[in-house]
């Protein structure tokens, strides 16, 4: 099947359903050109991230906007029809507040920039939403293709160095002490368009993927959620973001992921 250019770039951004991303994951394999097309977008995207020029609000815009969020005289918003409604909903109050007392110029001004502001909060919380779709996929293909590793070992010692000469980084590796759990190693992966480390664990015969990268985020704490079965956890620490998976019980995953953030936390 032939891929257009929309179609590449959605699927590097990680914009495709999960079937549709499996599919053309296993295309790669068999199609050296369209392995060198998805490297090169890949590379340009990682390039764009690292390089591009960002510049931070000025104070007093930052300030205007801490005041007009904060105006007593907020109108409460109307009712989501949908789920990018609601997200922006608080946005939309502090705006039909700013434009019943303000200057219609000053408003339209002003309204600009709340519709940027709200757009930003829409596409944080889509991003999320495409990772998520990726660390799926990418636990999904390593299960069913039995590729879970490139290099096996149960000691950090030894999945450390060969991680780190394979990433720009060197990610934090832990041997998890649970019972009925067990480290098996790491492999390459990629997440968001750049590679990424797999730290490989078993939870009695379920698989675990602990994904790391460099972020620019503050530290936070894990956040939990479910996606097509699967139980994920996001957070930050230490420069690194950090993702979750598995297919194991709630009470056994939660406690995983504090015990990998333990680790991390005590570095």
């Amino acid at each position: 099947m032939t891929l257009d250019q929309r179609q590449l770039h959605a699927f590097v951004d990680g914009e495709l359903d999960l079937k549709r991303q499996l599919d053309i994951e296993g295309q790669l394999q068999g199609d050296p050109a369209l392995r060198r097309q998805v490297d090169e977008l890949r590379q340009l995207r990682g390039a764009v991230r690292e390089h591009a020029d960002y510049h931070v609000a000025p104070d007093d815009l930052r300030r205007r906007m801490a005041a007009l969020v904060a105006s007593p005289q907020a109108a409460p918003a109307a009712p989501a029809r949908r789920p990018a409604a609601s997200r922006a909903g608080s946005i939309g109050a502090a705006l039909q507040a700013w434009l019943g007392w303000r200057p219609l110029a000053a408003s339209l001004g002003f309204a600009g920039v709340l519709a940027v502001t709200a757009n930003l909060v829409w596409l944080q919380t889509s991003r999320g939403d495409r990772l998520m779709e990726q660390v799926v996929a990418s636990h999904v293909r390593a299960t069913l293709g039995q590729h879970l590793v490139d290099v096996a070992s149960s000691d950090h010692h030894t999945v450390k160095p060969f991680l780190s000469s394979k990433l720009g980084f060197s990610p934090p590796v832990d041997e998890l002490r649970l019972p009925g759990s067990s480290f098996l190693g790491g492999r390459v992966d990629y997440i968001d368009g750049r590679p990424v480390a797999a730290l490989v664990y078993k939870q009695g015969e379920h698989v675990v993927d602990s994904f790391v990268w460099p972020g620019k985020g503050p530290d936070s704490e894990p956040s939990y959620a479910a996606e097509r079965g699967y139980l994920t956890a996001r957070w930050s620490r230490n420069g690194m973001q950090h993702w979750v998976i598995s297919d194991v019980n709630r009470e056994e995953f939660r406690t995983l992921v504090a015990a990998i953030a333990a680790g991390d936390a005590a570095r």
